[in-house]
């Protein structure tokens, strides 16, 4: 299984999706810094209000960006095709349905928060740069950004964790993406629909007040308040539940019209 995992892991750090997604963090955090110089040269005249701790208070406010690209990260682990439990190599020989599907989750974990590092450095780096005349960007807010990263790692690995069930579920990636945002932005308003006045279903309230990722679409669930313990809570359901549904659809997917069921005594019968 680890051997499985560190394949799975180095395959998609040497993917072009990698090395799109690593370009993509760089240009949001030049992007955000030349806003911030904009406002300065062109709105505001001076420098209120566009300091370091200022574009780490801005960047913190659009977390829930990667949140809905979760997806496209499970996608490197996943693969380009749909992964086929009958092709046996020197890394996948002894796996049966359940490894593959762990692997695979458990890699693409791991890569999420190897991109939480990666936000980190090349957000501090091109904001020193550009922040280098005015000096603003100190300890103390080089520390309060490596907390936002943390306490937001936590949410974004539950929507990779979702991402990695929709692309188990469906063949099609298409639907497997549309089916990814149905339940990451469709669903939530629907239960704050429910859960809120005049409606105010007491288990839909229950939901949005206790677990909900996405309270509104632009706002991640326990993120501004740096509620650790309901961020772990909350991620920790969403990543539990999304693993056993994908699991078990896999575990009786029919592949190349061979049923899962004829693969499993096919196991038994390699190993008596």
């Amino acid at each position: 299984m680890l051997l499985y995992i560190g394949s799975e892991f180095s395959r998609a750090i040497r993917s072009k999706e990698f090395r799109k997604y690593t370009l993509v963090i760089l240009i949001v955090s030049i992007l955000a810094n030349l806003s911030i110089i904009a406002f300065r040269d062109y709105v505001y005249g001076t420098n209120d209000g566009t300091y370091g701790y200022n574009i780490i208070m801005f960047a913190g406010g659009f977390f829930w960006l990667p949140y809905y690209a979760t997806i496209f990260v499970a996608d490197m682990l996943f693969g380009r095709t749909y992964p086929d439990p009958y092709i046996k190599d020197r890394v996948t020989k002894n796996l049966r349905r359940r490894h593959i599907y762990t692997g695979k989750l458990l890699a693409s974990l791991l890569m999420m928060a190897l991109f939480g590092v990666l936000t980190f450095v090349i957000f501090i780096a091109t904001s020193t740069i550009f922040q280098m005349s005015t000096g603003s960007l100190s300890a103390d807010v080089v520390r309060d950004f490596g907390v936002n990263v943390l306490c937001a790692l936590p949410l974004l690995m539950a929507g990779v964790s979702i991402g990695m069930m929709c692309l188990f579920c469906f063949e099609n990636k298409v639907k497997a993406l549309i089916v990814f945002w149905i339940i990451t932005i469709v669903i939530p308003r629907i239960i704050m629909l429910l859960g809120a006045e005049p409606i105010s279903i007491s288990f839909f309230r229950f939901v949005k007040d206790e677990i909900l990722l996405t309270p509104q679409f632009t706002t991640l669930q326990f993120f501004a308040s740096r509620d650790v313990r309901q961020i772990i809570i909350s991620s920790v359901i969403y990543i539990i539940l999304s693993s056993l549904i994908g699991l078990v659809v896999f575990r009786r997917k029919q592949i190349d019209n061979v049923p899962a069921s004829l693969e499993r005594e096919m196991d038994r019968k390699r190993k008596k």
